[in-house]
């Protein structure tokens, strides 16, 4: 397009001036102007660009000045109290399932009946043991407890199918991991039968992340089915159950809350489900232009899942793992895959900390999106040169996209992969808009002070 508007406006003005002169040009003449003039200009807005291109590329390839390093706190490793996880995946219906599961090639396999805007099948990743009849399910107990019949989207019915299980398991690990009520005792003091209260667990917390798309007005719904299911379990007395619901679709929100510290003396479960496994969603993605499909082979594949985990209070010594971030690391200021890895793993493996072990397993959300899972492996490869990219780079994105069930979905496998004998952890989250979130789990040795109990607090038990 440049040449030949280039030729065209040499041709033009040249023709227009010899006319306005009336000039008979020869040979040589015709040749400089209408020809060798115009290749000359082009050469030169080439080597121009060219120029401009490298001074770019080598600016990139610089090292990160220290202006340009993510901001690392001074805090040590956050400690977390993770107890136990539980998820529903494509890749499995168990986090030690899905983890086998990841490890293996990841194939699109086109949908029995989502249909695109043509009438073609479409590639999405199912739950594939999501049946119709707890479809229905969902359906009738939130009428039931709305008191009236309402509609509900596809979506919600079946992220509330794949979450009630997975809240399921681990209400059943937390009354496992509840310390056993002690017996009042009975004392007389002066005269006077005095008897003291039974120790009490501390209260629990309960954090759900459903889909975007799920109106508010469901929340206190949802809420009514699933303290409803406490009080099957006979967890409701005596326990302070607190819900907390959040639709928005925030990876980076769930990444911050991680960073913190565990919130006092309570027990946490965190939920989180979403499902593009919808008409509506599909037709929202097709617009967007990103599913996968023949003509675009780098797209989306829509999938669904739901994830948990269990935290125990700040005292509880079984489950510890350290974790090392999350590192929201800005990546807008760098062109080369090259120079982003750099500043994320100058985030993970600062200057001052270069005994940390190598992470052995790598999870991340890449998909089938051009550059996303190369992004991945190279940052994988930095952090351990010797990292076997096709079974311990774990690309969560190809097995399905699942928007706001990714987060968590990624937290419960590093909790299998963590239990399974794998020494450190690393996970790479890239959101298009806020940047990538980078971090390291490893499982925290018990400090000093917990592994053996003060003398006055020997005494006291005896």
């Amino acid at each position: 397009m440049l040449i030949a508007i280039v030729f065209a406006l040499f041709w033009a003005g040249t023709i227009l001036f010899w006319r306005i002169r009336n000039t008979d040009p020869g040979v040589g003449e015709s040749v400089g102007w209408l020809l060798l003039a115009p290749l000359v200009v082009l050469v030169s807005v080439w080597s121009l660009r060219r120029w401009r291109r490298n001074r770019r590329a080598a600016t990139n390839d610089k090292p990160d000045t220290p202006a340009q390093a993510p901001e690392i706190s001074d805090a040590g490793p956050a400690r977390l109290n993770l107890l136990a996880a539980a998820l529903r995946l494509p890749a499995g219906e168990t986090p030690a399932e899905a983890l086998q599961g990841l490890m293996k090639p990841q194939v699109p396999k086109l949908h029995g009946t989502l249909r695109d805007a043509q009438g073609l099948p479409l590639f999405a990743a199912p739950v594939p043991l999501l049946s119709a009849e707890a479809l229905d399910a969902v359906t009738l107990e939130l009428n039931r407890q709305a008191g009236m019949t309402m509609p509900v989207e596809e979506s919600t019915r079946r992220s509330l199918a794949l979450l009630l299980p997975v809240f399921d398991e681990l209400l059943m690990e937390l009354a496992a991991a509840l310390p056993e009520e002690g017996h009042a005792d009975e004392r007389v003091i002066a005269g006077l039968r005095h008897r003291s209260s039974p120790t009490r667990p501390a209260p629990v917390l309960v954090r759900v992340m459903l889909p975007a798309s799920v109106s508010p007005s469901l929340f206190p719904l949802c809420e009514k089915m699933m303290r409803g299911r406490v009080e099957d379990l006979g967890l409701a007395a005596g326990l302070g159950w607190r819900f907390q619901f959040d639709g928005a679709n925030d990876g980076a929100a769930f990444w911050a809350r991680l960073a913190r510290p565990v919130e006092g003396e309570q027990w946490q479960l965190w939920l989180a489900a979403d499902s593009l496994i919808d008409p509506a969603c599909i037709q929202r993605l097709q617009r967007q232009d990103v599913l996968m499909s023949s003509r675009t082979p780098e797209g989306i594949v829509p999938g669904e899942g739901a994830a948990g985990v269990l935290l125990g209070p700040a005292g509880t010594d079984a489950g510890v793992v350290s974790c090392r971030g999350p590192y929201e690391v800005a990546t807008g200021d760098v062109d080369s895959p090259q120079a982003q890895v750099r500043k994320m793993t100058k985030a993970l493996r600062p200057e001052q900390a270069p005994h940390q072990p190598l992470p052995d397993l790598l999870i991340s959300n890449a998909d089938y999106r051009s550059g996303s899972f190369e992004e991945a492996a190279l940052l994988a490869l930095s952090l351990n040169p010797e990292l076997d990219a096709s079974r311990q780079l774990l690309a969560l994105g190809r097995a399905g996209a699942l928007d706001n069930a990714m987060p968590m979905a990624m937290l419960a496998l590093v909790w299998q992969a963590l239990r399974d004998g794998h020494e450190t952890v690393a996970i790479l989250f890239v959101d298009e808009q806020r940047g990538r979130q980078v971090a390291e789990f490893i499982v925290a040795p018990l400090q000093q002070n917990q592994t053996q109990p003060s003398p006055a607090a020997a005494a006291e038990s005896e």
